[in-house]
């Protein structure tokens, strides 16, 4: 990701938001919720079982004789705020700090939640690049409060204008100068998906594993790669390209397949008709033809936008680095 503005390369990393349960089993007998408990900055009893909740360096943890529950940005623990995200090397620190301070192995937990996010400084407003994520599969992009997000089977994927979201917070921390356009690209992998992706569910101790942690980050960069992006020349058509019934069908099925995948679309939609028949899939193979020939007439018209490389160009770019050269690379120790 690089005609990008770096204010510190080690700095810049993927982990976030983490969220982690410990259960008495993996504790062992003794396990005592209330030396937990004196450990934080209490907040709360809970009424109808033994424990409460309360928040340690603004991760909250909660806190029962069965478990012990935290959740919150590993990367405000550690740097106050989460423009500056945190290695693999570094998550591993902050639970074993956890283990020591709260007197259980958080490192024996298991991973509820990870987000895995990157922040990009744009040439650009962040929200014009934002407006060209279009759709992911069958599913839409839902907009609140200045944010784009995707949801999709256990993995909810997010962009926003991190500097924006810092102002609306009334951030006071010191941020790097030179980071307006500031956009953020966030997957959340929740723990139906983190088991579909491994094969397992995850253990904290798992979250410093290279294999697992490029598992995230390869899934991560899948995930933009799914998203359809919105052309510049979507609208630059002439009459006399749509001025027959038949090309103004296909223009049309170009401007749906904007919004939503047709191809994929019609493909579920087939696969969970009631009543099948046998005759069934030939009509389904010429719907896929039709649309297949409607989406090749135009395709000069659908290439990305001038945006979208520059951020593919950033993305590929950080990736190669991180792979290559920073402290997480692939090949070192």
């Amino acid at each position: 990701m690089y005609t990008l503005f770096v204010y510190n390369k080690k700095l810049i990393v993927m982990y976030d938001t983490i969220i982690l349960r410990l259960c008495k089993e993996d504790i062992g007998d003794e396990y005592n919720y209330e030396k937990v408990l004196r450990k934080i900055d209490k907040t709360c009893t809970f009424e109808k079982t033994k424990g409460g909740c309360g928040y340690y360096n603004g991760l909250r943890i909660s806190v029962t004789e069965n478990r012990v529950l935290c959740a919150g940005s590993f990367s405000k623990f550690q740097k106050g705020n989460n423009v500056h995200l945190i290695s693999m090397k570094q998550c591993k620190l902050i639970i074993k700090s956890l283990s020591g301070q709260l007197g259980v192995p958080m490192e024996k937990a298991d991973v509820l939640m990870v987000d895995i996010a990157e922040n990009f400084v744009m040439e650009k407003s962040p929200e014009l690049y934002i407006q060209k994520m279009r759709s992911l599969g069958t599913f839409s992009s839902n907009n609140w409060e200045n944010t784009k997000y995707f949801s999709s089977r256990g993995t909810v994927i997010r962009f926003y204008n991190k500097m924006e979201e810092l102002r609306q917070k009334r951030h006071r921390g010191s941020l790097p100068e030179g980071m307006e356009n500031l956009l953020r690209y966030e997957v959340r992998f929740k723990r139906r998906k983190i088991r579909q992706m491994f094969g397992r569910g995850l253990k904290a101790s798992d979250l410093y594993n290279k294999d697992i942690y490029w598992g995230f980050i390869s899934e991560w960069l899948g995930c933009f790669d799914d998203i359809k992006k919105l052309p510049d020349s979507l609208f630059n058509v002439t009459f006399d390209q749509i001025k027959t019934q038949r090309e103004m069908e296909d223009w049309c099925i170009c401007l749906a397949n904007t919004v939503v995948n047709l191809p994929e679309l019609v493909k579920q939609v087939f696969k969970c008709r009631e009543n099948p028949r046998d005759s069934d899939r030939q009509y389904h193979k010429r719907l896929q033809d039709r649309l297949d020939e409607a989406l090749a007439r135009y395709q000069d018209y659908m290439t990305p936008s001038d945006l979208i490389p520059e951020l593919i160009r950033k993305i590929e770019e950080r990736l190669t680095w991180r792979f290559e050269e920073s402290t997480d690379a692939y090949e070192k120790n």
